[in-house]
């Protein structure tokens, strides 16, 4: 039996705290059939399973663990209308048509978490100004400009504001200036992702937690069966939504990406008066640092940050020394800082930091390689999979399907290289936070 990925932490309490409603469903002990077989209960498994069932499709969705488990329910939570990729490295990648196809579709990603929120009445999101980028170094200020002026002449809600402007916006005076950008949302992504997954079941997708896919054949009529510990599926179209928890189903899958551990933390609630002052306006930050930087307010009056620890391995525990300093230097007044709880999750990193839809065989499809801009990407994904069946997709398809599972070199050693890659990202940031 294939083994699972191993998963340290659990899902963060104060997301959890936020939705406490029920949402776990048996475990599949028989043999059942359907026209396809969603592997994943995340954002990208739960979004194609509603959209398979709106198209008239018989759904059955499998779910290892329980909705929202994987990197889903662990993310920060900051959905962006961009990729971590500039708008330049988008074009020279796909070409001009595809490339500024991608660009407006990724733009669009907010607006389509909005209307799958609003359509089935998902309460996930947060209320807010939308995303403060800062430039945490003089180089970056003019590329900020430049960012807010192309998305201006493209009638996009985004403006820069320099040192004064910005500090009004975020409460604090420590960038030299910024980005707004209204477009984006902050959300509780656990709450998203089992929202989905609630609504494909009204829908009538048939659910099945605790229940782990663990080998697949073709059978001599074309179908595919896959089983699970005490069942199996047999149906036309599988579609794999696991991204970094994929693991031993369908060979060299998981061999198309770095895992990486991103770690999260939240405060003890802070005191009001304190709080404030900080993000006044509720927008989240993240700035123009290679590593995590992000901070946003949580409704229940904890500050939530994105923060590094030990990448590579299950091992270690969340950098909360120099998340304290980073939260300290940006917001002084706060005083001493005291941690509610800290959290991992596994993010899946393409060598060139680009997401693939994958055509595995006939009918069997994943997508993979979100590189922690996964909220939008997983939404846009979990549609476009929709409009992949059998040996063929729908000609408008934002990404291209690739054939062959991405080359990853000299993959059992990759962990090795993304980790000196990280620890030179961070020595890059505190140099150029030095420098400031």
């Amino acid at each position: 039996m294939p083994s699972t990925v191993r998963e340290p932490y659990s899902i963060p309490a104060a997301y959890k705290a936020l939705d406490p409603s029920e949402c776990k469903r048996e475990a599949l002990v028989d043999a059942i059939q359907g026209d396809a077989l969603v592997i994943g209960a995340g954002i990208t498994g739960s979004t194609l399973a509603v959209h398979l069932c709106e198209s008239g499709k018989s759904v059955v969705q499998l779910e290892a663990k329980v909705p929202g488990w994987g990197g889903s329910g662990r993310a920060f939570g900051s959905v962006v209308p961009c990729h971590k990729n500039s708008e330049e490295a988008i074009i020279r990648h796909y070409g001009k048509e595809r490339g500024t196809k991608v660009i407006d579709a990724l733009a669009h990603g907010p607006a389509l978490v909005s209307e799958l929120l609003n359509r089935h009445h998902i309460d996930a999101a947060f209320p807010g100004g939308g995303w403060a980028y800062g430039a945490h170094s003089k180089p970056f200020y003019k590329k900020l400009q430049k960012r807010a002026e192309y998305w201006q002449a493209r009638d996009a809600d985004v403006e820069y504001l320099n040192a004064t402007e910005f500090s009004q916006v975020i409460g604090s005076d420590y960038y030299g200036g910024g980005l707004i950008d209204r477009r984006a949302l902050s959300v509780n992504p656990y709450s998203y992702a089992r929202g989905l997954f609630k609504t494909a079941h009204h829908l009538g997708a048939k659910q099945y937690t605790d229940t782990p896919a663990i080998a697949i054949e073709q059978k001599p009529n074309g179908a595919w069966l896959v089983a699970t510990p005490e069942g199996s599926v047999e149906c036309e179209n599988v579609y794999f939504c696991t991204n970094a928890y994929t693991k031993g189903v369908w060979p060299g899958l998981e061999k198309g990406f770095v895992p990486v551990r991103g770690f999260g933390a939240i405060t003890a609630a802070v005191d009001p008066t304190l709080l404030a002052d900080i993000l006044p306006e509720n927008h989240f930050i993240t700035d123009t640092r290679q590593l995590w930087s992000g901070i946003r307010k949580l409704p229940n009056g904890q500050i939530h940050l994105g923060v590094g620890g030990p990448a590579m391995g299950a091992k270690g525990k969340a950098d909360l020394k120099v998340a304290r300093q980073r939260l300290k230097d940006v917001y002084p007044a706060i005083g001493s800082v005291e941690w509610g709880e800290s959290w991992s999750g596994w993010i899946a990193i393409s060598t060139d930091q680009f997401p693939r839809i994958l055509r595995l065989a006939n009918g069997i499809w994943a997508a993979q390689g979100y590189n922690g801009r996964g909220i939008a990407m997983a939404t846009l994904l979990g549609r476009e999979l929709s409009l992949c069946q059998g040996d063929t997709e729908r000609g408008d398809l934002v990404l291209p399907v690739e054939k062959k599972i991405p080359w990853v070199p000299f993959h059992p050693f990759s962990p090795v290289g993304a980790a000196a890659m990280i620890a030179l990202y961070g020595i890059q940031d505190a140099m150029a936070v030095r420098n400031k």
